[in-house]
């Protein structure tokens, strides 16, 4: 059977076919985006807590670089052919050891003369103080004349000044030949040679060699001026933090280290502190040169606010931040779709934002400097739910959003 249809009816026919689509997907996004505006305002789940308060020993890390308490660059001072060497390189040498010996035999004739001199002015100074005594003796008498006298006395204080100078002519003499024996200043480690054998030296030729002390030595580091600050609340000056460093192999050094300086200053380049402590190296294991990590610890502890990593946002550059719940005065407004979505009544709450300043972590938690009060309300679970400032929140205990988060695992 045909249907025969007007023109009018099939231009009706066609508008109809080409609208009803349209006003349905209409009318279909009104009704889903109604629905979803109503879900996105039903409450979220979450866990509040109070931020803690935790006892901890203040710490602080460096990096720092062991030191020789003592280090001396050996200089031979007097010249001469250098003869002969009496140690190993590396070695540990003493104090007073012999190291060096520059060729003595240019200083023993110094040594010979000059002594030869002393005992020429010795029998001349002799002389004329007997000349003096006989002088002295026949004034009494009357037989020499007061002139004679004067001149005898002239005489024997010249002699007596020459037989000093020579003297000291002999005993400088006798320095400068002790000096070819060249000795260790120190007891330390005696580095590599840099100048051998058989080459002429003065006191201009530069070191021989260098010798460093092992035994105690210093590790200077320089601590930033926030941890110098907090350090120095919690301690005596610095006289009972322990010190701890460790090798780059990850193993801590068993002996413990004592602050012996800080400088006077905070260098203007770093805003640190420089510091340095003393360890004791009997065995040797702290070499000079090397470079250590360094943890200082306080000897007292101090309390903290914290709260914990997993719900803080944001990052060390652009800032940290947590939520925070306080009432919603706002009167709520009912939708269409609360008519028909029926939801637990429950008071209203709402999150906002605060933003902290941490400086440090215990046990996963941050130690927190400002931004919080101790009588805040801090959302730490279900922080992944909270999307934006002013988001309204049901507030339920920890064992049941763990019950929740279990039941919806399944």
């Amino acid at each position: 059977m045909k249907i025969k249809m007007t023109r009018k009816q099939m231009a009706v026919a066609t508008l109809l076919i080409i609208i009803v689509p349209i006003v349905y997907n209409k009318i279909s996004g009104f009704i889903s985006g109604m629905i979803m505006n109503h879900m996105m305002s039903i409450p979220k789940e979450v866990v509040v807590d109070k931020p803690h308060n935790e006892d901890a020993f203040v710490t602080a890390e460096a990096t720092g670089r062991v030191e020789a308490k003592y280090s001396v660059d050996v200089i031979a001072r007097v010249s001469g052919f250098l003869l002969k060497k009496y140690f190993k390189e590396g070695d540990v040498v003493h104090k007073n050891q012999l190291l060096f010996q520059i060729d003595p035999r240019e200083y023993q004739l110094e040594v010979n003369n000059s002594l030869a001199t002393v005992n020429q002015y010795s029998a001349l100074l002799k002389n004329a103080q007997q000349e003096l005594n006989r002088a002295n003796a026949l004034i009494q008498e009357d037989l020499v004349s007061h002139s004679y006298v004067d001149q005898s006395l002239a005489t024997r204080n010249q002699n007596k000044a020459l037989l000093d100078s020579a003297r000291q002519r002999y005993e400088l003499a006798r320095v400068n030949l002790g000096y070819t024996s060249i000795k260790s200043p120190i007891e330390g480690r005696i580095g590599k040679v840099k100048i051998t054998e058989g080459n002429y030296v003065t006191a201009t030729s530069g070191p021989l060699v260098n010798i460093s002390s092992t035994n105690p030595v210093y590790v200077t580091f320089s601590l930033k001026t926030s941890d110098f600050i907090k350090l120095l609340k919690s301690s005596d000056k610095f006289k009972d933090v322990e010190v701890k460093v460790q090798f780059e192999s990850g193993q801590w050094y068993e002996k413990v280290g004592k602050i012996n300086f800080v400088d006077n200053q905070i260098d203007k380049n770093s805003g640190s502190v420089q510091m340095r402590a003393t360890f004791d190296n009997s065995e040797g294991w702290l070499v000079p040169g090397d470079y250590m990590k360094v943890s200082l610890v306080s000897p007292k502890q101090i309390s903290y606010m914290t709260v914990p990593q997993a719900c803080t946002k944001g990052d060390a550059m652009s800032g940290y931040y947590v939520w925070a719940v306080v009432p919603d005065d706002k009167e709520k407004k009912s939708d269409f779709m609360s008519k028909f979505i029926k939801t637990p009544e429950s008071k209203t709450l709402k999150v906002v934002r605060k933003d902290i300043k941490i400086s440090d972590d215990i046990d996963n938690n941050w130690i927190v400097e400002s931004g919080l009060n101790a009588s805040d309300d801090i959302v730490v679970a279900g922080v992944q739910k909270v999307n934006v400032e002013g988001q309204t929140v049901s507030v339920i205990s920890a064992e049941e959003y763990a019950k929740k988060q279990q039941k919806a695992g399944k």
